[in-house]
Formats: C-alpha cells, sequence, structure tokens
C-alpha cells in the first residue's frame, strides 16, 4: 500500500514529498533507504516529466551495443586538443591520472559533427525502447584514463541518460576492472545487442555492483541516476580513451 502511495508521487511529480516518505519510512525498514537517492534526483533536477516518460525511466536500464565507427580521427583530434592535460574546472574533480576535457565538445568545430553522427545513432539504436521520443546530447566530453586511473563514484543530476563510447581500450580479462555500476535499486535490465540475432537479449542484474568491460567502439547508455566509478587496474602505459555523453528528452 505505501509502495503504490510513492509510486503515485512519483508518477504526478511529487517527488519532494516521497523523499519525505521514504525517508521516514527507512527509520522503521532499511530497506526503503535504497530509495532515497533515486527519488532525490528527480527532486534535484527540478524538471517536470511527462507521465510516459517517469513509466520509461522508473527501471533502471543499461544499453550496450557497437558503434562501427572510424574512431582514428576523433583520437587525433582528442591528441590535438589545445588545452589537452591543463587544468580546468574538472581537474580537482578528486579522480586520479585521469583528465577531462571541458564538457562542451558538442559546440566544439572538431567534434560537433560528430556529435550529432553520435545522436542520431543513439536514437536510431534505441528508438523502440524510448517509445519514440527524441534523446539530445548536451554535454559531450573526451577522458584520458592512465594506469591505475580512478574515476571517483557519481552520477549526473542533469541529464536523463549518460553514455560512454569507448575509443581505445584495453582488454584485459585477467584484470577484474571496467566500468562499475552502483545498483543499489538492485533490479537493473540490462539489454545487451546480439550482432548474430540482430537485437538485443535483456537480462536482470540484482548485484548491488556490477562491473561491464567494454571493448574498443562500444557504447554503453544507462540511466543518469544511476551511480557509476571507474577503477583502471591496469600498470601498463596505456590511454584509455573515451567519449562520455549525456543525453535529455
Amino acid at each position: 500500500m505505501l509502495d503504490k502511495l510513492i509510486h503515485t508521487l512519483y508518477s504526478k511529480n511529487h517527488f519532494r514529498l516521497a523523499v519525505y516518505i521514504v525517508k521516514i519510512l527507512s527509520i522503521f525498514n532499511d530497506d526503503y533507504k535504497k530509495k532515497i537517492s533515486f527519488f532525490n534526483y528527480f527532486k534535484k533536477r527540478k524538471k517536470k516529466y511527462d507521465q510516459d516518460i517517469l513509466k520509461l525511466i522508473y527501471k533502471p536500464k543499461i544499453f550496450i551495443f557497437e558503434f562501427p565507427q572510424n574512431v582514428n580521427e576523433i583520437i587525433k583530434q582528442i591528441y590535438n586538443y589545445e588545452n589537452l592535460f591543463k587544468k580546468n574546472s574538472f581537474t580537482k574533480d578528486g579522480h586520479i591520472n585521469v583528465y577531462q576535457s571541458e564538457h562542451n565538445l558538442e559546440k566544439n568545430k572538431n567534434f560537433e559533427k560528430f556529435s550529432k553522427k553520435l545522436e542520431d545513432f543513439v536514437n536510431k539504436k534505441l528508438q523502440n525502447f524510448l517509445i519514440y521520443k527524441k534523446l539530445k546530447i548536451i554535454k559531450l566530453w573526451f577522458v584520458v584514463t592512465k594506469k591505475l586511473g580512478i574515476i571517483k563514484k557519481h552520477s549526473h543530476f542533469n541529464s536523463d541518460f549518460s553514455g560512454v563510447f569507448y575509443l581505445n581500450i584495453e582488454e584485459n580479462n585477467e584484470i577484474d576492472d571496467g566500468l562499475k555500476i552502483h545498483n543499489s535499486l538492485e533490479n537493473v535490465e540490462i539489454y545487451k545487442y546480439s550482432t548474430e540475432s540482430n537485437q538485443f537479449i535483456k537480462t536482470i542484474c540484482l548485484d548491488k555492483e556490477l562491473i561491464l568491460k567494454p571493448k574498443k567502439n562500444d557504447i554503453i547508455i544507462f540511466n543518469s541516476y544511476l551511480e557509476h566509478s571507474v577503477n583502471n587496474k591496469s600498470t601498463s602505459s596505456f590511454d584509455r580513451l573515451s567519449l562520455p555523453f549525456d543525453l535529455i528528452f
């Protein structure tokens, strides 16, 4: 009964009230603590959602598929980036051995054409899951992760979905690292595209944490409210290059 009430508040965009009730319930039942960050995300966004969008993003989802794109030119533009490895507003984010560009490459003349191509490809690939609503890239940036690089746990409060396009990655199954999703809700739906069957294959993960090991040219997209981190345990002098991006409806 209480869960139904909380869900009704969510569907009516009453996120602040939902947070308040969930916090009270968490005093008596630890299971509700898992839901506080979820409703807090919507409260902080201060955005009015359509009911069909709220229904779509209620259950956390991860999409994994390949973007068949020649990345050599993009990598070249990254290493020619005029402010490469210089201090910026993201230098003191607490990450280790990681450099990230300013989050505005979608407006940069060297990246804007690719940004539009990426946006179109994502929308075409996910159109059936998105009820034919369009996603727009509002932020695009690159990340260079050095050996033993760490990106601390975080989420993206200003977008609906977040993604990463992997340009250059060391594929080593012996090292237990990758993109770690912190699944506090423990019911994430994973849709991985199968080239053999030409469709997404769905699995459910109930673990509190899951590590995704992407390959070069992979795109991983997930709900922006999902906390995530990266721990590059490799000791080789190999630059892991990726293009993260944020999307809104």
